[in-house]
């Protein structure tokens, strides 16, 4: 485990808490918009999803994972939540072996994209950083308690608690 495995456990619980409290919600509040956020939290949760699916892709010796369209007809939970599980373990087990930064190429569209992994693992962590912190806006704003889902809130759940014991009996 290095310094990038708690960062990508934690995007990966969000992810799922997200997920599950979004789920519960009817179709009109997710459907819900607040100007200057990406768009509805149906839209924006799609959105980051199949960005970190793509993401993976983009990865050097990552396993295929499987995909979702942010567009067009929702696929329903079940399918966010096999790709999002799919795409942040990948994650996890990517970052969990990482041992120095490398260089490589990303081609999207035809362009090329000189990229380092850690600014590809940063650009990963801000963009659903970002993103969730919308949906939390979008929430709110319309009167909907969102699910807490800071780093402060992941120590304290079960996965968290773990990491905490495992490193306090090494101390």
């Amino acid at each position: 485990m290095n310094l990038w495995s708690n960062v990508f456990r934690h995007h990966r619980w969000s992810n799922q808490v997200l997920i599950e409290f979004l789920s519960r919600l009817p179709p009109a509040q997710l459907e819900l918009t607040v100007p200057g956020t990406y768009g509805s939290s149906i839209d924006t949760i799609r959105h980051l999803i199949s960005s970190d699916a793509n993401y993976v892709c983009i990865i050097p010796d990552t396993p295929d994972v499987p995909q979702c369209e942010q567009d067009g007809p929702f696929g329903g939970w079940d399918e966010l939540r096999n790709v999002a599980e799919a795409a942040d373990t990948a994650l996890v087990a990517y970052v969990d072996g990482l041992t120095a930064d490398m260089f490589f190429v990303d081609v999207d569209d035809g362009e090329a994209f000189d990229l380092t992994r850690s600014m590809l693992l940063a650009q990963i962590i801000h963009h659903a950083t970002e993103h969730r912190s919308q949906i939390r806006t979008t929430l709110s704003t319309h009167a909907i308690t969102p699910p807490e889902i800071s780093v402060w809130a992941w120590r304290k759940s079960e996965e968290g608690q773990s990491i905490l014991a495992s490193l306090a009996s090494r101390a």
